[in-house]
């Protein structure tokens, strides 16, 4: 652990801790989700004949009321997150009770942290990509397919020539400044193939998330192998140029702006810098060696695994949809990107 690190957020990110915020674990005010201190609230009404009325709200009410419990909001919250803009209240307030259970980053010790393992995984991830023959990736798949998905990670290693290649790869856990974060609405955008109205439409329901907004920076302490970040500038690339490819067919103006930005910070990196995306959100591509689609072999592959052949579909980009976090704002984004530099 002998080098800092910086890992910057490009993209809303959120790397969670497993934790759901129910709509009674939280309430909204002025623009924020101040998440309720249920310990020094009980401690509060221990002897106040309010407790039950507080409890039988609990038990039985799909939020809290405002009028009757909006103080405890005020005064006793453990954290304040605000929302990515303030339009994104009032969708929050129209939006279904089954909506609001809102996922939350991984936090330790009182503070939100970004795990040294969750970084550690993305970054394997990414450098497998791109050090594997694209060819032996097909195969891989191939092989996978006939095997009813057993997934080869070591033979992929192996494939890549490197299955030591990664030895000493390290990250502690990392922090960032407390007012890092925001809330933000994600919902998934499913391609259309042609003779449908519009090229894109938005799956029904959405999703709420406390997500690291883009700027954030995150450091720590970590070990870097030499020679290993080229491979993942490779993979950025082709992860950006599949990116691109989406946004133009979805032409959705927003995201097509917010991937070329990618591209244009992917075309300044120097030294040890490289970007992949990490955590929730991130898509079927930045966790798997997906083959591309090219070949006959590579999409029979992909079809004839349970799961996966319905986002295989000819003239499409695969995966046919990808989760975007919307700000409220009119900003539309990948979810995940991140930029890692070293000291």
């Amino acid at each position: 652990m002998n080098r800092r690190y910086r890992l910057t957020v490009l993209s809303p990110m959120l790397a969670g801790s497993g934790e759901l915020l129910t709509p009674i674990d939280y309430m909204v005010w002025q623009n924020e989700v101040r998440v309720l201190d249920q310990e020094r609230i009980f401690k509060l009404l221990a002897r106040n004949p309010r407790l039950e009325s507080y409890l039988d709200q609990l038990r039985k009410a799909e939020r809290l009321e405002w009028s009757q419990w909006g103080g405890y909001a005020q005064g006793y919250s453990s954290a304040k997150i605000p929302f990515a803009s303030g339009g994104l209240a009032t969708i929050w307030e129209k939006a279904r009770t089954e909506d609001l259970h809102i996922p939350r980053f991984a936090h330790g010790g009182g503070r939100r942290l970004l795990p040294g393992s969750a970084i550690k995984g993305a970054f394997r991830t990414a450098w497998l990509g791109g050090a594997i023959d694209p060819e032996k990736a097909r195969q891989l798949w191939i092989d996978c397919a006939a095997e009813g998905l057993r997934w080869k990670t070591l033979s992929a290693l192996d494939a890549a020539g490197g299955r030591r290649a990664l030895d000493g790869l390290a990250f502690t856990d990392a922090r960032t400044p407390a007012d890092s974060f925001r809330v933000y609405q994600t919902r998934v955008l499913v391609l259309r193939t042609e003779g449908k109205t519009g090229p894109s439409e938005w799956k029904p329901g959405q999703q709420f998330a406390e997500m690291a907004r883009p700027g954030a920076v995150f450091e720590g302490r970590g070990a870097l192998p030499p020679g290993v970040t080229e491979a993942l500038r490779v993979q950025a690339r082709r992860w950006i140029g599949d990116q691109a490819a989406y946004a133009k067919h979805a032409a959705l103006k927003p995201l097509i702006e917010t991937v070329e930005k990618l591209r244009d910070e992917e075309s300044k990196l120097s030294g040890d810098s490289c970007l992949f995306p990490v955590g929730w959100g991130a898509g079927f591509r930045s966790k798997t060696l997906a083959p591309e689609l090219g070949t006959p072999e590579a999409r029979m592959a992909l079809s004839g695994m349970p799961g996966i052949r319905k986002s295989v579909v000819p003239g499409l980009p695969f995966p046919k949809t990808r989760r975007i976090a919307l700000d409220g704002g009119g900003g539309a984004a990948l979810c995940g990107w991140v930029k890692l530099d070293w000291d």
